[in-house]
């Protein structure tokens, strides 16, 4: 194949984000006066003694520049600058604009998954001033701001799922859960719905069974943060898990009648029902790469044992879903045969915001997913409509690094 084949052939595949995602135009000539830097004190004080002279005695052998420790606010600081001449000071009182930066320590610890510990350890290693003390009471400044965005581009996903349906409502969705904690003794959980149509979050809801509020009184509190009570056993769990990977499995290999949908999902069924007694592969494919062992081993020789069938009482008990699940009907709108990849995709999202590694509140799980629906859906410039709507200016390199992470992601 030619090179310029193949780029032809590269560029005529659209991946599904680069279909989701419009990038804006956002970037002009660079303001040199809206970016944040990091400046050494003792140099910029270096710079001052060259070029200024106390305003009241016209020394400029004394001027010193240093921190008004006494008016610092987290990342935020006062300067002032002392003639050690005549003793007179002169300060900078900190504006709005400055506590900007604790808002931006903020956002960027979330943004990777990271709190106030981690925060403080950053500030402590780049030699800067701590972090907010209450780094944790800014988080409800951005829930508010990311639950109306979140829900704007949620509302905005569902409405570009209509009208891609020929403007009808009923839309197809997959719908996904996933656990905090790996097993099953996780307190808490996102339960996600995307479009099939346009792949992106239109729904979610967060879990959770604990609330700290009831732990340190020891009983239920008014205002309880737990809204999920609940245990799934081990077998039930792993039984429908297969089931539900085998069900997909039959719907994306039989795409071409409705019929041989039908025909595998009930080899599924039947396949857990068999027994060293009583084997019932009938319905199940044959040869050496079907994926029934029992008939597999038929054609290769090798040794099969029925070691992860489900009991009979289960079985008889979800018949009745098999029956809905090969509802002709239904099945006529599953022939497009796709698949949950966009609901795995948002929930390893949500965990890169969200570390599987550390427990975290209700709250600051709503802050990650709600950060997560964003920027899964419109990318994560997106993210600029959350400092516009908390009167931050996002500034040149915001812009140009979240512009950097989109594209790397559509190209």
């Amino acid at each position: 194949m030619s090179k310029s084949t193949e780029e032809l052939l590269l560029n005529s595949v659209e991946s599904a984000s680069r279909r989701k995602i419009k990038i804006p135009d956002l970037l002009k000539e660079q303001d040199s006066q809206n970016v944040n830097i990091i400046v050494e004190l003792d140099l910029l004080s270096s710079l001052m003694k060259n070029l200024l002279c106390c305003k009241y005695c016209c020394s400029s052998e004394k001027i010193e520049l240093r921190e008004d420790l006494k008016s610092r606010k987290g990342l935020a600081v006062s300067l002032e600058i002392i003639c050690h001449n005549c003793g007179e000071s002169t300060s900078t009182n900190i504006s709005n604009k400055c506590y900007d930066v604790n808002l931006r320590l903020t956002y960027g610890m979330r943004a990777i998954g990271k709190g106030g510990a981690a925060s403080r350890i950053f500030c402590g290693l780049m030699n800067l001033p701590p972090p907010p003390a209450k780094f944790e009471r800014h988080n409800s400044l951005f829930l508010n701001v990311l639950k109306t965005i979140s829900e704007d581009s949620m509302n905005a996903a569902v409405h570009e799922a209509v009208t891609a349906n020929d403007n009808n409502s009923n839309i197809a969705v997959a719908v996904d859960g996933t656990w905090h904690k790996r097993g099953y003794s996780s307190l808490n959980g996102v339960v996600c719905a995307t479009s099939v149509e346009n792949g992106k979050v239109i729904d979610f809801e967060t879990l959770t069974k604990y609330c700290s509020s009831c732990k340190v009184k020891k009983k239920p509190c008014e205002n309880c943060a737990k809204n999920y009570e609940g245990f799934s056993g081990v077998m039930e769990c792993r039984g429908s898990g297969l089931i539900q990977h085998y069900y997909g499995l039959a719907i994306r290999k039989n795409l071409s009648s409705v019929e041989d949908v039908k025909r595998a999902i009930w080899a599924i069924y039947f396949h857990k029902l068999s027994t060293e007694d009583n084997p019932q592969h009938a319905l199940c494919p044959l040869g050496e790469d079907s994926w029934c062992g029992y008939n597999r081993s038929i054609v290769t020789g090798e040794f099969y044992i029925h070691k992860h069938s489900l009991p009979e009482s289960i079985l008889l008990k979800v018949k009745k879903v098999f029956r809905d699940l090969t509802e002709k009907d239904l099945l006529k709108k599953c022939l497009h045969g796709r698949t949950q990849n966009p609901n795995e995709s948002f929930n390893k999202c949500i965990w890169e915001r969200i570390p599987k590694t550390v427990f975290v509140g209700i709250e600051t799980l709503k802050f990650g997913v709600m950060d997560a629906v964003i920027c899964f859906n419109d990318g994560y410039v997106s993210r600029i409509k959350v400092f516009e709507a908390l009167g931050i200016k996002s500034g040149y390199n915001t812009e140009r690094a979240l512009l950097i992470i989109d594209n790397k992601r559509i190209f």
